[in-house]
């Protein structure tokens, strides 16, 4: 999924943990009026505007219908605008349905949405692109065939040279973001789990940070000082809970924020919602152990 990479000169605490309040307003799972929305597999971007845009996998039906992608964005992380459906089957040249798991970049003031339709049937299942002006779209499809065979896109912009990672194998993308101009390569991970997804790699002081869902359960990640590494394994980040964590991580308004979903227990249709939490990082750069809370993430106090 899509990275803003961090600034040299950053600057935040090593010690800012949020502190649990009982009176704290709930914040997890996310929510639009008020009332929490069903969705999954967040990725984030920040916009010209300094709002952040989130496009998860919009759960309407059974986890295996979706049809299409939304787009909602906030300015304090508390008060989310839906803007609706921004790309589907509907959009699309050759997908039908399956649709997951999308991730979002930028280049040259036009963003991409990098998206997986899974329909079954050979050169219909893959990666696909599309293009818009704006982050809330309207989007328009690049190709008329998957990029890639494929599922769970994250894009890596490393200083204007983009990279799209699958699981653990990456392409470099060409300059008009709908051809790979080398790749497959394969990570070679030193610790690779018997089931794993949801890739996430973001960078951080020069550190390539490379996550993944370790058993569609608990986090994991990797640091190396490469894009293609190679990547030492560093252990877990957070653990189990209620569904497969797919994830995003981005740096807003000076906090490192973590982007994930859980499974909603008592729903026959296996339907999710969005939740976030602070990302802290210990002084060798070591992730903390996060831990789910109720009250999640609020930056209104930061508001300019």
């Amino acid at each position: 999924m899509s990275v803003v990479v961090a600034d040299s000169a950053e600057t935040e605490s090593q010690n800012t943990s949020k502190t649990d309040s009982p009176a704290a307003p709930p914040n997890n799972p996310l929510r639009v009026n008020g009332h929490p929305f069903y969705a999954a597999d967040p990725s984030v971007i920040i916009g010209d505007d300094g709002r952040l845009f989130l496009y998860p996998t919009t759960d309407n039906k059974d986890w295996d219908q979706q049809k299409g992608w939304s787009c909602y964005s906030t300015n304090d992380l508390v008060n989310w605008t839906d803007h609706g459906t921004i790309f589907s089957d509907k959009d699309s040249r050759w997908g039908t349905h399956k649709a997951w798991a999308p991730d979002i970049t930028k280049k040259d003031n036009k963003y991409y949405l990098f998206y997986y339709f899974n329909n079954g049937g050979k050169g219909r299942q893959g990666i696909g692109v599309a293009e818009a002006e704006s982050p809330e779209g309207p989007f328009t499809e690049l190709t008329d065939r998957p990029l890639v065979r494929g599922h769970d896109p994250a894009i890596l912009n490393d200083d204007g040279v983009y990279w799209l990672y699958l699981q653990d194998r990456v392409y470099q993308l060409g300059d008009d973001m709908k051809s790979i101009v080398q790749g497959p390569i394969d990570l070679n991970l030193e610790y690779r789990p018997d089931r794993f997804e949801a890739a996430y790699v973001f960078k951080r002081y020069g550190t390539y940070y490379f996550t993944i869902a370790r058993g569609w359960n608990n986090l994991i990640y990797y640091t190396g000082s490469s894009p293609l590494g190679p990547f030492e394994f560093r252990g877990e980040f957070m653990k189990p809970y209620g569904g497969n964590n797919h994830h995003s991580i981005i740096k807003y308004r000076g906090r490192w924020i973590l982007f994930y979903h859980q499974w909603i227990n008592d729903d026959p249709k296996h339907q999710r919602q969005l939740r976030a939490e602070y990302l802290d990082f210990d002084v060798d750069g070591s992730i903390r152990m996060v831990q789910p809370t109720r009250e999640g993430v609020d930056l209104t106090d930061l508001l300019p």
